[in-house]
């Protein structure tokens, strides 16, 4: 009878949990699933870098989320579970699978094409070096989109979804890759789904987004950072970002001008960087720094070292490089004759000296700053490398060598060659030519 059947549903969703990391696309494929069948489960967070021993006995073979636990039976593979979410909970809502066997066999080839194909394709492009491996890249997720568009077309038969009036399998498999895509389009600075190449796939995308199944998944839509490429204050948000791996809208302000946004979300300041969440703003690069820390918490390692004392010192170190260290490194670039030049490059050497010693007693022999992983003073020094070395190559005197300072030189390189800075550090040739026309106007 029904109620038997309402009452196996019930028992059945109490009992559900998934193993994942929010940011990961693979782990929203079976959360959207779940959420589309009105199925309560439990969440377990796993901690970036590590593995819980939950995972390693409920996934033994690939050791990988996401993993479904029901009534204490682990399913793994992320479109796997979709399929089993689908059969178990069949009573609710519609199919996730196509009616006939030969559209379900369709959908299962391009979610297969998807993960194998189209994804490498698509994270290549953040790893591309130079214009003409970038334009590669670029040009392999375009002949990608151009399938899926036609796949969209064929499969959709004109309705809403790859699998019809509803979301389904292929819809999840591929939309779950949105907001990364979101997130290499502001950083490559290319739009890859859009109305022109791609009409079906772009409305699609909005649809599929704005479901109320999926939109509490698309952290995109909640992240904004407000600021300007080449300045070291945005960037630091923009890596404790990627850190936690927070897909994010990064909003250009335009040199010189200041938008009405930027106004509205620092009335105090009007300056640049602010981060916008849940259309709340968080302002100063520092704060916004610990916010993001907190705020995802469970998303990888801490920023912020594990005791008071140590915390206090990062923060001590953090203020010395805004307040002391930086100032010293601008008056390279405006210093006028020989004597004031000297007079300048030994205050910074004298920082960085002191900063010498503060990387040894705070890193205790591990790579960072913050130890083992990139963390908060890290990104309040690391951001300001890339000027360093426009400032090293404007006076022609290296300030951070492997004879006067050897740890942080070598922190350095660590440190800008990271995969979280990597995209946001930019190049040293178009920072110098930026920097001639700030510096060649003193009114700026």
């Amino acid at each position: 009878s029904s109620s038997v059947l309402d009452l196996e549903e019930k028992m059945a969703s109490d009992e559900v949990k998934v193993i994942g990391a929010w940011a990961s696309p693979f782990v929203m494929r079976p959360r959207i699933a779940l959420n589309l069948k009105s199925v309560p489960y439990e969440f377990l967070q796993e901690t970036f870098g590590a593995k819980s021993e939950l995972l390693l006995k409920s996934n033994p073979v690939h050791k990988k989320i996401p993993v479904l636990i029901h009534a204490d039976k682990p399913v793994c593979e992320s479109n796997i579970i979709v399929e089993y979410v689908d059969e178990t909970w069949s009573a609710s809502g519609p199919s996730m699978l196509p009616s006939t066997p030969y559209d379900r066999a369709i959908a299962r080839f391009w979610a297969a094409y998807i993960d194998e194909k189209w994804f490498p394709s698509l994270k290549s492009i953040l790893k591309a070096e130079g214009e003409e491996e970038k334009k590669a890249v670029l040009a392999q997720v375009e002949e990608g989109n151009a399938l899926l568009e036609k796949a969209f077309n064929d499969c959709s038969k004109g309705k809403a979804f790859f699998n019809g009036e509803h979301i389904g399998y292929l819809d999840i498999a591929f939309g779950c890759f949105l907001a990364w895509l979101r997130v290499t389009e502001l950083a490559g600075g290319h739009k890859l789904i859009d109305e022109v190449k791609t009409p079906s796939l772009s409305k699609w995308a909005d649809r599929f987004c704005n479901d109320p199944a999926v939109k509490p998944k698309m952290a995109t839509d909640e992240v904004k950072v407000i600021g300007a490429w080449a300045s070291p204050f945005v960037m630091r948000p923009r890596i404790a970002l990627n850190l936690k791996s927070v897909p994010y809208e990064f909003l250009q302000e335009t040199f010189g001008a200041k938008s009405e946004l930027l106004l509205k979300s620092n009335p105090v300041h009007k300056k640049i960087p602010v981060l916008l969440h849940a259309d709340k703003p968080v302002c100063e690069s520092n704060i916004i720094v610990e916010y993001v820390d907190e705020t995802w918490s469970a998303s990888g390692p801490s920023m912020l070292p594990s005791t008071p004392y140590d915390r206090a010192i990062a923060r001590f170190w953090a203020a010395y490089i805004d307040e002391k260290w930086f100032p010293s490194l601008k008056s390279i670039l405006k210093a006028e004759g020989e004597e004031e030049k000297k007079a300048v490059l030994a205050q910074v050497e004298e920082g960085n000296a002191l900063l010498e010693k503060a990387f040894i007693d705070c890193s205790k022999g591990k790579p960072f700053f913050n130890g083992e992983h990139i963390g908060y003073l890290d990104i309040a020094f690391g951001c300001f490398l890339a000027w360093l070395r426009v400032t090293e190559l404007a006076g022609g005197h290296k300030l951070i060598d492997e004879v006067k300072t050897p740890s942080l030189s070598k922190w350095a390189e660590r440190f800008c060659n990271d995969p979280a800075v990597k995209p946001v550090m930019p190049e040293t040739a178009t920072l110098a030519e930026f920097a001639k026309k700030i510096f060649a106007k003193p009114t700026a």
